[in-house]
């Protein structure tokens, strides 16, 4: 491979659309975000994708970096050989069947991959972060939604109808809250930043406690996933009750993944994970006494480590994954 020879990925979130550009030892060159704006439609949403995949092609060209494909990730199951997307993506409106791979290929007259975007989070982990080394891996993102990806036998695993890996969607109790899919109990209705904030709120109803008080600045609608974290690390009841919860929730669903593939290793990533080490130990504690414990005997979980970059790292990377 050249010298000069980079990785261009774009992310695009329910709330943000990470981009950047990576050489090949996985070292981010250059990255930038800016907001999804969801709620405006495909169209709009698709412009905007192409400014920011013709932007990283001149930054790269200005750098003198070899760009040879834009990979893409995105929420939803993706049809890998046209882009287009397949799946429900609840948090974007309208995006379900926008073909993104051949109108970018088109626009930007550039080979152009496109795949989930928890796949993609999967293939960076596995290839520069903590599934390094490990040929079976579960990897969850926990954000706006809950996503999922695969890693068997070394290689991303996309399913029958490229479908895989939807981890948010399993049902861990069928008269839970409603989720945005259209089903109910989902681990995303419990797992997602919104509805851990929600469960927050709800608890909080008859007044800020004093932990909660201080990290808010006294108001309820100062609170972030971030702000309550921040409170149960200062041993505040109901923050550490909320976080315990999720983890739990989370747990019930993975310990059914865990004995379904027997992965070496189980990757939690995403906003709610950055909040805390101890919410991934939590969770791996609850793994352990549900799953089986052949399944649990070598089973390692971590907390990604490539942060936000992971999405896009991965989706550079889609071109060597085909």
């Amino acid at each position: 491979m050249a010298d000069n020879l980079a990785y261009a990925g774009i992310d695009i979130g329910g709330t943000n659309i990470k981009f950047g550009l990576v050489d090949q030892k996985g070292k981010v060159l250059f990255k930038e975000q800016r907001p999804t704006m969801a709620d405006k439609g495909a169209e709009p949403l698709m412009h905007l994708v192409t400014n920011i995949g013709e932007s990283l092609l001149y930054h790269a060209a200005d750098e003198d970096l070899e760009i040879q494909w834009l990979g893409v990730g995105t929420p939803g199951a993706v049809e890998s050989k046209t882009g287009k997307v397949i799946g429900e993506s609840p948090n974007i409106e309208g995006w379900k069947g926008t073909v993104v791979g051949e109108i970018l290929q088109e626009r930007l007259n550039l080979p152009v991959y496109v795949d989930n975007d928890v796949n993609n989070v999967a293939l960076a982990e596995h290839r520069f972060g903590a599934a390094v080394g490990y040929d079976s891996v579960v990897c969850v993102a926990l954000g706006t939604g809950v996503g999922g990806g695969l890693i068997v036998n070394g290689k991303l695993w996309r399913g029958g109808n490229h479908s895989a890996g939807e981890i948010g969607h399993i049902v861990i109790n069928d008269e839970g809250p409603a989720c945005r899919c259209g089903s109910q109990g989902c681990l995303e209705a419990y797992c997602s930043s919104s509805a851990i904030m929600r469960r927050t709120r709800d608890k909080l109803a008859g007044g800020l406690t004093p932990a909660f008080e201080n990290v808010l600045d006294g108001s309820l609608d100062n609170l972030s996933i971030r702000k309550l974290f921040n409170a149960a690390r200062k041993g505040d009841e109901i923050a550490l009750e909320v976080v315990n919860e999720t983890a739990r929730y989370l747990a019930i669903g993975l310990a059914g993944v865990v004995n379904l593939l027997n992965p070496d290793i189980v990757i939690i990533g995403g906003g709610v994970a950055d909040g805390g080490g101890g919410f991934v130990d939590a969770v791996s504690a609850e793994i352990r006494k549900r799953a089986f414990g052949s399944a649990v005997e070598q089973l390692r979980v971590a907390r990604a480590s490539l942060g936000n970059n992971a999405g896009f790292i991965g989706a550079g990377l889609l071109g060597e994954a085909r």
